[in-house]
């Protein structure tokens, strides 16, 4: 038994020494053992580093070898590969050896491979009949190999390598050369499969040739020594980059597939460059050619062309229907003509010598780029569709003509510094406005800005100027009389019809060409004249400039005041709560009186008021005011503390607050608006974005025909500054009357827009609202008057979007009020089993006597109409600050309601 197991033993150990892969080399063999999962110069086919010499013999099995299927043989030590064939699972190898001079590969699995250095002269790769991709230093004159699975070369030339022959590489795609400092000549002709060449760094490079390769589709040529770039009938051909070349000629003639030429920084020749039978060229580049003069003829698809940084002078584009884009920066150009190039929407034309750019033939043009020129006048009255503008630094440019119908920003236009700019015409509302914003935060605000431009620039251009003066003290306006900014006019030249305002002086000066032209002053309301009404002006009849002063004064005695109270925060029980009190003169003569605000004292807690009241009681606020002049508007901050829901008594999500703002002055024309009544939900938790009826979630049948007010808040939320706003605003024309619309009051600068034809735009451009929470919220408010063709039940609703920039909108929630009868006959009776009110007739608190828990309570007039609504802490209703008269008290019961009369003295 013992001698059985020694023959086994014996037979198995010869069996074990003669599966050791024989290495002769020794640095080869001590690269391979000392592999491991920390030195990862072995990998497993799961892509982790192994240890190959697995049973720690010193030895590598066959079993061994044939577990790796990554190895790193990068080391300059290793001269002998001998051994290696036995690795037959190998998929990479990396061998970037510096001393192997021949390298033959034999690995039947074999996909990625490294190989070569400055010693190689001699590779054999024929027996990897796997190999897909290969990365290859070669020093030997000429590199001819044949294998017909490779795919991918990447070839960096040593010293000595001249000629480059890829014909043996029946199956490959893609051919890279790098630092070929010596190649002279690559020839890929005739290859089947080749798709794509890229060249670089071959100084000497004199000879390519990749025809009769049918799917060759790409090639770039970088720094390389060839004379020409001659590529005529490739007709695969789809790019061709070339960059840093001095080629004499670049000939693309029968290029038929060819989608792309992007050629960067080489020496060509104007009359050396051909592209006859390109017909599906879409980008062109001839970037820093030192071409001086051009032509582009009969490129059908052409889309995109770049020929900045040349020193053309004369360039000739003809046929290109196509052509969306055209750079042309940094050249030598006085003029260019685009009329055959319909279709451009981005023309950069800066840091040439144009002193004319016409552009009327490029309707679809969007972005323009015309700044460091010699530009007199740009017009740009037929590019509608014009969003960008850079026009900066032209040292002549005296005007501007931006109306077309689209709508330009400002903050997309780039027009400053240019120091002759007197004139910039653009569209009417919100645009004007814009404009004369951003003239004025350039620091020129003696640029003129204007809507009227009803003229062929380039004609004769005429001048009508002058100003318009309040006439404060009655005696005919004189330079001692202010002049009355921003002050609108039409301006009407037979059906064209535009608005101006002026600065905020009051001058103006508008050009116009030939023709009879009628200004007229558009006021705001009746109370005032204007002398002279209108004035017509006709050229070249009269000389120019012709200068028309207007003179502002008032058409007898007007009293009209107006208050409004604006919440400029949610109610939120137990926190604090903010409101505006506007109080402004809408007459001709100065007034003096007296404003008072009532409030819920049981509620909330008076905090404070940026004008300190002149005196104040429970519940009531006065305020005394003197030398309201015309067209000043006035306003009071209020701060209160509002009861939390443990305070007695409480105040809850729902509950309704009342305020009452009163202004009494002279007898007034207007009485209506002298007397607001906000009622205003209280809320635990809010949409910073939102938009509410002041008046409340309901109205008397009384009030049809009446203003009511809104109130829509905005709230940046974003990352950033919020340059651009717009609050846009849909108007049920048949429950409102959309003539009655008038701004109130803004937390910012605006301007008002309607359109189509019942759309409402609040305009706030250049807001540059921030986004950090302490400053990052703005309001608008209006009043209109609904129709009075509603009735007891109907009800108006109203919704608005809001625009940051250009993001979508932000809707606000649908806020809908009802309208309510006068109180109705069976309401008006006397619960007097269940509840009563004393004393009556009462002069300041009315007390209330009932068996069951008063919710609330509300005080209409006798024609019906809520004046209060408030809560009944200790069954108690403040009646203070009513006038003497009749009223009706409404008692809200846990089930019920019950109606009582009384008398206030």
């Amino acid at each position: 038994m013992r001698k059985t197991w020694v023959i086994i033993f014996i037979m198995l150990y010869s069996v074990v020494q003669a599966q050791i892969v024989p290495i002769p080399d020794s640095q080869f063999k001590s690269r391979l053992l000392a592999s491991s999962p920390s030195n990862p110069i072995a990998k497993n086919q799961y892509s982790v580093g192994i240890k190959v010499d697995v049973n720690n013999d010193g030895q590598i099995q066959v079993t061994e070898a044939q577990a790796v299927v990554y190895l790193d043989l990068t080391t300059d030590l290793i001269t002998n590969l001998s051994g290696l064939s036995y690795f037959s699972n190998i998929k990479e190898l990396y061998n970037g050896n510096g001393t192997l001079t021949s390298v033959t590969i034999s690995l039947p699995k074999l996909e990625y491979l490294i190989v070569g250095g400055n010693a190689m002269t001699a590779l054999d790769i024929s027996a990897c009949p796997k190999l897909d991709k290969m990365v290859l230093r070669y020093n030997g004159p000429t590199l001819s190999l044949s294998n017909n699975s490779v795919k991918t070369i990447t070839l960096t030339g040593g010293s000595n390598l001249q000629n480059i022959n890829l014909q043996g590489f029946t199956a490959l795609k893609d051919f890279t050369l790098q630092q070929g400092s010596n190649v002279q000549s690559v020839n890929g002709s005739n290859m089947p499969s080749l798709e794509s060449a890229f060249l670089s760094y071959a100084p000497v490079l004199s000879q390519i040739n990749f025809t009769g390769s049918p799917n060759f589709k790409s090639l770039s040529v970088i720094t390389t020594g060839l004379p020409s770039l001659d590529l005529t009938n490739y007709t695969s051909l789809e790019t061709v980059a070339a960059q840093v070349n001095t080629f004499s000629t670049v000939k693309l003639d029968g290029c038929t597939s060819l989608l792309k030429a992007m050629l960067y920084d080489n020496t060509i020749s104007n009359s050396n460059i051909s592209m006859n039978g390109a017909n599906a060229l879409e980008t062109l580049f001839l970037k820093q050619c030192n071409l001086t003069s051009l032509a582009l003829n009969n490129l059908p698809s052409l889309k995109h062309v770049d020929l900045s940084d040349n020193h053309i002078t004369n360039l000739n584009l003809s046929n290109l229907p196509s052509l969306e884009k055209l750079n042309l920066t940094s050249n030598l150009l006085s003029s260019l003509d685009l009329t055959n190039t319909v279709s451009i929407k981005t023309l950069i034309s800066s840091h040439n010598k144009l002193s004319n750019l016409n552009v009327a033939p490029l309707t679809q043009l969007m972005n323009l780029q015309c700044d460091y020129n010699a530009l007199i006048q740009l017009d740009l009255s037929n590019n509608k569709n014009l969003s960008q503008l850079t026009c900066h630094n032209n040292p002549n440019l005296e005007q501007i003509f931006l109306k077309n119908g689209g709508r330009q920003y400002s903050a997309f236009m780039q027009i400053y510094p240019n120091p002759k700019l007197q004139y910039i015409c653009c569209d009417d509302q919100s645009e004007l406005m814009d404009f004369i914003d951003y003239t004025s935060a350039n620091g020129n605000p003696n640029t003129i800005v204007n809507s009227y431009c009803y003229f062929t620039p380039g004609n004769a251009i005429y001048t009508i100027q002058g100003n318009i003066k309040y006439d404060s003290d009655n005696n005919g306006c004189d330079s001692n009389d202010p002049g009355k900014g921003f002050q609108r006019f039409t301006i009407t030249s037979g059906n064209n019809t535009g608005t101006i305002i002026t600065n905020d002086s009051g001058n103006y000066v508008l050009p116009v060409q030939e023709g009879s032209h009628t200004i007229k002053p558009v006021l705001e309301n009746p109370y005032f004249t204007v002398t002279p009404a209108s004035y017509t002006v006709t050229f070249p009849a009269q000389t120019t400039p012709v200068t028309q002063n207007f003179c502002l004064a008032a058409n007898g005695i007007h009293h009209d005041l107006e208050t409004v109270i604006i919440p400029l925060t949610a109610a939120a029980p137990g926190f604090d709560s903010k409101y505006k009190i506007i109080y402004k003169n809408k007459g001709t003569a100065s007034q003096s009186g007296n404003i008072n605000f009532t409030f819920n004292d049981d509620l909330m807690n008076y905090l404070n008021a940026t004008t300190v009241p002149d005196s104040q009681s429970t519940g009531t606020l006065h305020w005394n005011f003197t030398n309201l002049l015309p067209f000043e508007k006035r306003e009071i901050i209020l701060t209160f503390k509002l009861n939390s829901p443990t305070q007695s008594p409480a105040l809850n999500s729902g509950d309704v607050l009342s305020y009452n703002a009163q202004i009494i002055g002279a007898t007034d024309e207007t009485p209506a608006d002298n007397n607001f009544i906000l009622n205003q939900t209280v809320v635990n938790s809010f949409d910073p974005n939102d938009k509410t009826c002041l008046e409340g979630t309901s109205i008397t049948q009384t009030q049809i025909g009446d203003y009511v007010h809104y109130l829509i808040r905005f709230e940046n939320t974003g990352t950033a500054n919020a340059r651009n706003i717009l609050v846009k605003d849909v108007i049920d024309t048949s429950k409102f009357d959309l003539a009655t619309l008038v701004p109130l009051d803004a937390s910012h600068t605006f301007v008002t827009k309607i359109t189509n034809p019942n759309v409402v735009e609040f305009v706030f451009d250049n807001i540059q609202l921030p986004f950090n929470d302490a400053h990052n919220d703005g309001y608008i408010s209006f009043k209109i008057k609904t129709k009075s063709t509603l009735v007891s039940g109907s009800n108006f609703s109203n919704t608005a979007k809001i625009y940051f920039d250009y993001n979508a909108p932000v809707i606000t929630n649908t806020y809908t009020t009802s309208v309510e009868g006068t109180l109705a006959t069976a309401e008006v009776k006397n619960d007097k089993y269940t509840i009563g009110i004393y004393p009556n007739p009462v002069q300041n608190v009315l007390y209330i006597k009932s068996s069951d828990e008063v919710i609330k309570a509300e005080i209409y007039d006798t024609a019906g109409r809520l004046i209060n609504s408030m809560g009944t802490k200790g069954n108690t209703a403040d009646v203070s600050n009513l006038s003497k008269g009749n009223y009706w008290i409404k008692l809200f019961l846990k089930d019920k309601t019950t109606l009582q009369k009384f008398i206030k003295n």
